[in-house]
C-alpha cells in the first residue's frame, strides 16, 4: 500500500473520530465554562467523561429512537453537559464505596470461619 493511500485513510479516520466526539466535547466545554476554580485535572477527568458518556449514550439513543444526525449530536451535547455534572459525584461515590470494601472483606471473611 502506497504511503499516500495510509495517509489518506488515516486523515479519513481522524475527520470521522472528530465528527463523532466533537458534539461530546463542545457540551463538556460549555459545562467546564460554568465551573469556574476547577484543577486542570478535574477539568480533564470531566471533560473525558463527558465525551464518553455522551458517545456512547448517543449511539445507543440514535439506535433506540432512530434520530436524525442533527438531533443525535443536539443529544450529545446536553448529555455531555449532564455526564459533566454528574462525574464529581460518581468519582466521589466510587472512592466511599471502595474505602468501604476492606471492611466488608474483614467482616465477611470473619463469619466464614
Amino acid at each position: 500500500m502506497p504511503l499516500s493511500e495510509i495517509i489518506n485513510d488515516i486523515w479519513g479516520w481522524g475527520q470521522t473520530a472528530a465528527a463523532a466526539l466533537a458534539p461530546a466535547a463542545l457540551g463538556s466545554a460549555v459545562g467546564q465554562a460554568w465551573r469556574p476554580g476547577l484543577s486542570w485535572r478535574q477539568r480533564l477527568i470531566q471533560w473525558v467523561t463527558g465525551i464518553c458518556v455522551s458517545y456512547y449514550v448517543t449511539m445507543a439513543a440514535s439506535e433506540l429512537f432512530d434520530f436524525s444526525p442533527f438531533v443525535a449530536q443536539a443529544v450529545g451535547f446536553v448529555i455531555a453537559m449532564v455526564a459533566f455534572e454528574a462525574a464529581p459525584k460518581f468519582t466521589r461515590a466510587a472512592g466511599d464505596l471502595a474505602a468501604e470494601i476492606p471492611g466488608f472483606l474483614r467482616s465477611f471473611l470473619g463469619r466464614a470461619k
